[in-house]
Order: structure tokens, then sequence, then C-alpha cells
């Protein structure tokens, strides 16, 4: 039994997002699928996302998650937790500290991460052998979030045995459907969830999980002792709203979780892209160019660069890291559109299916940045529903602002000191599905050339 769901997981994931495509050519924009007794309807229509995750959100408010998960940390994070359970209150008590104020004053700790990631670039790059540029982002996406929030001074960009990285590594590894028979067997068979949460504790994301936790707690009362007093840090923010203890450890935990692997892997779908099509790089290299000759690369004047923006929604719009956590649970029995949505039934959004349909996207296989321009106003202002790399409706990620300032900050200051180009014989990146993330299968090599 564990080799054939094992076999299926390994199927069925990585073919995911393709399978999903063919499915609604064929049957359309509602599809109906069954896992085990849990029916799901799968929308890609932008009327019925709009009715379903927006206008009836309060029939829809609460996320889906597979009930082995109930088991794990994150219960009370805004991930978790459910409406009824005091989802608004943290998510109105968390979302102020993404505010314009608060990026402007972590995009400094920012900058300094990404200076230390393009000299430890520069030096790989005078060498002759290649190396895996997805590694490097990830560390510097690590050392990022473990600053900024919690105040970490991690050394994970060049210490591969840092502790903080070789856990936070651990952790993400192991949430990977593939890996492990229990969590597969457990979305595939929800009604037996009474025997997937007896045996969470058996997988390698319950063991990966306890250090994490118990290091965030250490950290917890160190910073309420007063250490890291005058740091503006995700974690302080969150002490200083008189948040529960349990609240503010599960919803650091999810920041590092949510925020860790999907930026690292977008900074790096970019980076190849970029590389793939330097028509493109050269575009943005010379924005970069002018931005620079008028000041500097600081948090005003990378907001202000309208074709990184552009660049940045269609590198998540081509290649979104998340393929499988927009869902809904309906709390009772509505018809919507003619379509009658069953108490308990899971409505689902895929951005890969809207992203790359051709009804959303005139030639969606095809990477154009210029899409998203100024000069196509009537598409910008009608393309809400169409990139959802972040979600849809008020439970869309709270994290957004500052992964995207994380994101434009990382290539721009990538792009002015580099040229990036594929080595010759290197091919094409593959995308992977682990059951949440669609990340490159393989590592990811490109030339980088020093700009004279």
């Amino acid at each position: 039994m564990m080799l054939v769901i094992r076999r299926i997981a390994e199927k069925g994931y990585n073919d995911t997002a393709m399978w999903h495509l063919e499915l609604h050519k064929k049957f359309g924009e509602r599809l109906g699928i069954y896992f085990g007794t849990e029916f799901k309807i799968v929308l890609s229509n932008l009327e019925d996302i709009k009715e379903v995750f927006i206008k009836n959100f309060s029939n829809f408010s609460d996320r889906k998650n597979p009930l082995i998960f109930e088991m794990n940390n994150l219960n009370s994070s805004l991930l978790q937790n459910t409406y009824k359970n005091g989802w608004k209150h943290t998510r109105s008590t968390i979302a102020p500290i993404f505010s314009t104020g608060k990026m402007k004053a972590m995009h400094v700790t920012i900058s300094s991460k990404i200076d230390t990631f393009l000299e430890i670039l520069e030096k790989k790059s005078m060498g002759n052998e290649q190396w895996d540029i997805y590694e490097d982002i990830q560390r510097l996406s690590l050392d990022i979030i473990g600053k900024c929030a919690f105040a970490i001074d991690s050394d994970c960009q060049r210490d591969k045995n840092d502790l903080f990285c070789v856990q936070a590594r651990k952790f993400v590894s192991a949430v990977d459907i593939r890996k492990s028979w229990i969590l597969t067997a457990s979305f595939m068979l929800p009604e037996l969830a009474y025997l997937w949460k007896a045996l969470y504790r058996f997988t390698d994301m319950a063991k990966a999980e306890i250090p994490l936790i118990n290091g965030l707690s250490d950290i917890y009362e160190r910073r309420i002792l007063g250490e890291g007093s005058g740091s503006v840090d995700l974690l302080k923010l969150l002490i200083d709203r008189k948040i529960a203890k349990r609240e503010v450890i599960e919803n650091c935990f999810a920041f590092l979780i949510a925020g860790y692997e999907t930026t690292s892997t977008a900074m790096t779908y970019c980076s190849y892209l970029l590389a793939k099509y330097p028509e493109i790089q050269k575009k943005l290299w010379q924005e970069i160019k002018l931005v620079k000759n008028e000041g500097t690369l600081d948090y005003d004047s990378i907001h202000s660069m309208k074709y990184l923006d552009a660049v940045y929604k269609e590198t998540l719009r081509y290649y979104p890291p998340v393929i499988h956590f927009i869902n809904r649970v309906c709390l009772s029995d509505i018809v919507i559109r003619g379509q009658l949505y069953p108490k308990g039934s899971v409505v689902i959004a895929q951005p890969n299916t809207i992203h790359r349909s051709e009804s959303n996207w005139e030639h969606p296989g095809i990477f154009d940045p210029d899409r998203f321009l100024a000069e196509n106003s009537k598409l910008e202002k009608s393309s809400n529903l169409k990139w959802i790399p972040f979600g849809v409706g008020p439970r869309y990620c709270v994290g957004m602002r500052f992964a995207e300032m994380e994101f434009k900050m990382t290539i721009a200051k990538l792009i002015d000191k580099f040229e990036l180009g594929i080595p010759m014989g290197e091919p094409d990146l593959i995308p992977e599905n682990n059951g949440i993330i669609l990340r490159p299968k393989d590592p990811v090599r490109l030339n980088l050339k020093l700009r004279k």
C-alpha cells in the first residue's frame, strides 16, 4: 500500500500543473474531484472565483488544512486559524506590521544581506566551477527572514552548518508530500484523519518542527526580558501588541515557512528567466542604470521602477511558487451562479491554471513582462483575479509587501552588478511540485559576468 501511495504521489504531484490544465480544458471551468470522501470544486472562471472568495467570503471564510496538520504548531497562525477562533482579530493585529513605514525601516537590513549575497556570488563567479544559484538565494532569503522576523544574526549565507540554517532547511525539506507515505495518505484519504493525527509524530516534518519551535520560544523569552529592544522585527512588533506567547511563536513560525522557500523560489525563477531572455534582462538593466543615475537603489527608487514591477509580476504569473494553498471550506449549502456548493466541500483556485489559461492571458506560455506595463492599462485594471500568486480575497498573503520588497531589491541589485547567462548545454529549468511549492527540480546553474 505504501509503495502504491508513493507512486501515485510522485506521478500526480509532479504532473499536477499540466494535469489540472488539461482537466479544465476537457471538463470546463468548474471541476469536481473527490479525494476519498472529500469533495473538491476547482474553479478557473474569474466570476466564480470573485463570488466565492470575495463576495461570499462569510460562507467561505476558512482555509482547508489537512487534518493531520492540526497536530503542528500553526493552528493559531494566519495560515491555519479559523474565522471562528479569531482569525480576523489576528489578521487585523498583524497587518499593520507590514505597513510602508515598517517596510522602509526593514529595507536597510535587507539591503545589507543582499550585499553579502553579491559578495559571495562575485567570489564564485571568478572560479571555473559552476554552482547552484538556487541554494545561494535560499540562504539569502533565510538570512533576511532570520534578521527581519527574529533579529537573529546568523551566518547562514557563508556557513552551511549554521544552526538556524540547518534546522530551517531540514523542516522545509520535510514538508514534501512525496517523501512521506503518511502525509500522502492523509491527503488522499482524509476520512481517516484520526489515524493520520496519531501517526503525525513519526513524520520527518513533526521531528524537524520541534527544534525550531523551541528556538523561537527561547528567543521570545529573551526578547521579553529586553534583548534587542531597539530592533525593528516581526517578533518585537508582535510582542509590543500584547499577543499571547503561543500566538506570537506560531505566527513567527508561519512567517518563516511561508516566506522562506516561496520568495527564494520566485527569485530563482526570475534569475533564470532573465538569463534565458537577454533582451528582457538588458531592458531591466537600462531602467536600473537610469534610476541609479538619479540616486541610489533604495526603497522608494526600487518601487518606482515600472519595468522591474512588470518583471516581478510576470515571473509570478509564469512560475507561481505556491499552487495548492488557495482554497476555502464551504460552511453551509449555497448556490452561486447556478452551481451548488455543498456544506463541507472545498473550493480551490489554482494559480498555475488561472495564470496559464488562454481565456485570461494572450499567449500565456510566453514570458512577456510588457503585458504588465502601464501602457497596457486595460489589462492592468482587469488583471487582479487573473494574477493570484498571493491568494484571493480577505485571506490573501499578509506578507505580500515584504516578499515584493525582498524580490525587487534582490533582483535589482543582482542585475546591476552581474550580467546573467545560461551555460552552454545547460538543460531547461523544469519545475517540480512537492505538494505545496512549485520549485526547480534540478540545480539552477547560471553564468555570472561582472558588469563594467
